[in-house]
């Protein structure tokens, strides 16, 4: 299993999902191996059975120079596999501190490969179809030559990117056997870059629960605060959310709190939002800490000016029954069957944003817990993964 970093209390979704698989798969008596760059958790953080681990060594402005840099640490990556036993499949859920030359090691030439594509990696340097400069969205098929600026990347750069992008379509075509996606609308988005769908297993994310959250569901809410959870980075909205806050009359206060992602963005964030006495900034908090801080809120706000992949906050919510008010990008549209999440239909204007605030704030939304029905959902995920590892290992 393979993921660009290892999961701690800072981790995003791809980390924590494959956290989660990862110890639902030991359950099943498989042997988990995860392969990453950077320094393995700390032992009690452990789920796998074997941390392996390269170093992060990757240039800032990657792909460009991809295949020299990917060479290297498939170097690296053949030699922490050259004495441990036979691999029997390798299921990459993020290569971006890794790249894909290692799949041609020796250990590893001819190994099943399935994948999960939590972000746009393969068809995106950038990972997110985020256009940098100004926090508008890109497409899969955006031209190569479009993707220099977000890297800061020189024009003579451009054969490296676009051989790159070919490379990881060519790979999810023709060497992986199986692919997941987290949302339709990503499915559709990755497909009309030329990547086979044919081997979708799911289009909808899937994550584990911490078992301690169960005992949050029975108290109903409290409805304390509106609650922003989640990277401090642009496409997450954070700053369109505290223009809107601004504006509103809500009383009820707003509660932050982040993991690190982009300080000179999270700097601006914290000045704007030591202006309003009614905002408050919380450290970051680990998952299991995320629970009751969501469980005593009177709704979740997911401000996102991207297209997200089913993110977890909003799951985790809803398992504990927190109203959600999010973006209507299109790829939370599939999510709007559940009463309990409402999207903001023009989720870039400021104003739109403050009439949810008010709403959220002075109208309590139904309590509908729905921990164990998505905690047995992921059980189902889970044999369904080892499933497909068995019949990819089989043919």
């Amino acid at each position: 299993m393979t993921t660009h970093r290892f999961a701690d209390d800072a981790a995003g979704g791809t980390e924590i999902l494959a956290d989660d698989l990862a110890q639902a798969l030991k359950a099943r008596g498989l042997h988990v191996s995860w392969l990453a760059a950077g320094e393995p958790p700390p032992p009690h953080r452990r789920t796998a059975d074997e941390y392996l681990s390269v170093p992060a060594a990757f240039a800032d402005d990657y792909p460009v120079g991809w295949l020299a840099q990917e060479t290297k640490q498939a170097q690296r990556i053949a030699q922490v596999l050259a004495t441990r036993p036979a691999i029997d499949v390798v299921h990459v859920l993020h290569f971006s501190r890794l790249g894909l030359e290692f799949l041609n090691t020796p250990s590893l030439r001819g190994v099943p490969v399935v994948a999960t594509l939590t972000d746009y990696t393969a068809v995106c340097p950038d990972h997110q179809l985020v256009i940098r400069s100004t926090s508008t969205q890109c497409t899969a098929t955006a031209a190569s030559r479009n993707c220099l600026e977000c890297l800061d990347a020189p024009t003579d750069a451009l054969d490296d990117v676009e051989r790159w992008r070919v490379r990881n379509i060519a790979w999810l075509n023709d060497r992986v056997q199986a692919v997941w996606t987290q949302t339709p609308h990503q499915a559709v988005e990755l497909a009309t870059a030329g990547i086979d769908m044919g081997k979708i297993v799911r289009d909808r994310a899937r994550y584990g629960l911490p078992a301690g959250w169960a005992p949050l569901t029975v108290s109903g809410p409290t409805g304390g605060y509106l609650l922003f959870l989640g990277r401090c980075s642009p496409e997450k909205g954070l700053h369109l959310l505290l223009d809107a806050y601004r504006s509103s009359r809500a009383q009820l206060p707003l509660v932050i709190a982040t993991v690190p992602d982009d300080g000179s963005y999270e700097e601006q964030m914290r000045a704007d939002a030591a202006a309003d006495p009614r905002v408050r900034w919380l450290p970051p908090h680990s998952r299991t800490e995320v629970g009751p801080l969501l469980a005593d809120a009177r709704a979740l706000l997911v401000p996102s000016q991207w297209w997200e992949n089913h993110p977890l906050v909003a799951h985790e919510a809803r398992a504990l029954g927190v109203p959600v008010w999010s973006s209507a990008v299109p790829s939370m549209r599939h999510l709007a069957d559940d009463p309990g999440i409402h999207l903001v239909e023009d989720y870039q204007d400021p104003a739109a944003w403050t009439r949810a605030i008010e709403t959220a704030s002075e109208r309590p939304a139904p309590w509908a817990p729905s921990f164990g029905r998505r905690a047995q959902k992921f059980e189902l995920f889970a044999d369904e993964t080892v499933s497909v590892y068995r019949k990819v290992v089989a043919r």
